[in-house]
């Protein structure tokens, strides 16, 4: 494959029990795989990397690979890829359901890779259909059930990972990353980047998804948000991982391909503040504006309210490091902009650390951090859990396994 987003989904479930982990790997059983594992050979084109002879593509999931996060919600597990359909599987065999269906009507459709849980339990996500120039709005009960899916015609939709909910509003930030069909046979070859245009801020009121505004900010780019909140005058604050440019996404994700550091101009963690009434946008960075930060996780109980932490992966340069990637993880208290950090060896590249609560607890730092990182010079994969008031003490505990995982992106806590 040609670019880091091309492999197939695979699930990882590590279990604490009885003072031991244990582990459980599984490649998801989408269409694509089993189609071609029977053909011995790749058969559908990728975001990435075009396959000669490949079999016609009918609709999106047939190209689904499922690869990109987890969720559990409504007593569901998905695995998620944004522009296709989640697919459903088991929570203790990792065997695939298959495609989940909301509805008839939005089978096949995009679902985001980082649907939002809001407080009353219920979800909200979107679907860029670039092709079409539609956005999808999705609102989902607590039960699992849809309750809306609406299709918003919008000027040029790009590519959109992530976005963010407050207590009253959606927030979707538009890059100018426009496709371009003609620039080339794959999805990746079709970015073409437009930075004399600015990036768009869409606002959308939770109670009523027909009112909704645009605003427009300096062109950037971005995968991840760490959360949101409005504050009683109306002014919206949230947090993001900006990048200058989609150089990352176009080129350094190419050349790690082929064992090629490439590094682009890194993310850094930055606080905006949304004033609606006024027009206006103000940027600021926050922590330490040197440091390169990447996978912003809160803790998903203040979701859409105020918070105070977010947990991070960074590049530490103090840190003797033998790679070019993120070497360390953080949590950065958002009110002083104090990082607390602790660095992994030399040898080992860290993959997004969670914050998991403890059980009874209700602040913030209550809980543990946990993730998990490969040493690869080791050949193989630990995981590492931190008290998350304490994390630049270092770890409490570690588990190493007897072989090495394949980096992975985002992962999920679920209660036994």
């Amino acid at each position: 494959y040609g670019h880091w987003f091309d492999g197939d989904g695979m699930v990882q479930a590590f279990r604490f029990g009885g003072g031991r982990v244990s582990h459980l790997g599984r490649l998801v059983g989408t269409d694509k795989l089993i189609r071609e594992r029977k053909a011995g050979r790749r058969l559908r084109p990728t975001f990435g990397t075009d396959v000669p002879d490949a079999e016609p593509v009918r609709r999106v999931d047939d190209v689904n690979p499922a690869n990109t996060s987890v969720l559990s919600h409504g007593g569901r597990l998905f695995a998620l890829w944004e522009a296709g359909s989640p697919h459903v599987f088991d929570p203790v065999t990792l065997e695939t359901g298959g495609r989940h269906r909301w509805s008839p009507e939005t089978d096949g459709l995009p679902f985001s890779a980082h649907p939002r849980i809001d407080a009353d339990g219920s979800l909200w996500s979107i679907g860029c259909a670039s092709f079409a120039d539609v956005l999808i709005l999705y609102h989902i009960g607590a039960d699992g059930r849809l309750r809306t899916a609406l299709p918003m015609r919008l000027d040029r939709v790009p590519m959109v990972h992530d976005f963010v909910v407050t207590g009253r509003h959606l927030l979707v930030v538009l890059p100018p990353l426009e496709s371009d069909e003609s620039a080339g046979p794959t999805i990746r070859d079709q970015l073409v980047w437009r930075p004399e245009r600015p990036a768009r801020v869409l606002i959308v009121d939770k109670n009523d998804l027909s009112a909704r505004r645009l605003m427009e900010m300096p062109a950037h780019f971005a995968f991840h948000y760490g959360n949101a909140w409005e504050d009683r005058a109306g002014i919206v604050r949230m947090d993001m991982c900006r990048y200058p440019d989609p150089s990352v996404l176009i080129d350094s994700f190419r050349y790690l391909m082929r064992g090629e550091a490439r590094p682009s101009a890194p993310a850094r963690h930055y606080v905006v503040s949304i004033d609606p009434a006024a027009g206006a946008i103000v940027e600021e960075p926050i922590g330490d504006r040197a440091m390169p930060a990447e996978f912003p996780y809160v803790d998903r109980r203040v979701s859409g309210r105020r918070y105070r932490r977010v947990t991070l992966l960074l590049r530490d340069s103090r840190a003797a490091t033998r790679h070019p990637h993120l070497n360390a993880v953080g949590r950065l208290d958002m009110e002083t902009g104090r990082l607390d950090g602790y660095a992994y060896g030399p040898t080992s590249m860290p993959e997004e650390h969670i914050f998991v609560p403890r059980p009874g607890g209700t602040g913030e730092d209550d809980g543990w951090i946990l993730g998990a990182s490969l040493d690869f010079a080791a050949a193989v994969t630990r995981l590492a859990v931190f008290d998350a008031a304490r994390i630049a003490d270092g770890p409490l505990a570690v588990a190493s396994l007897p072989y090495a995982l394949p980096l992975g992106l985002h992962g999920a806590f679920v209660a036994a």
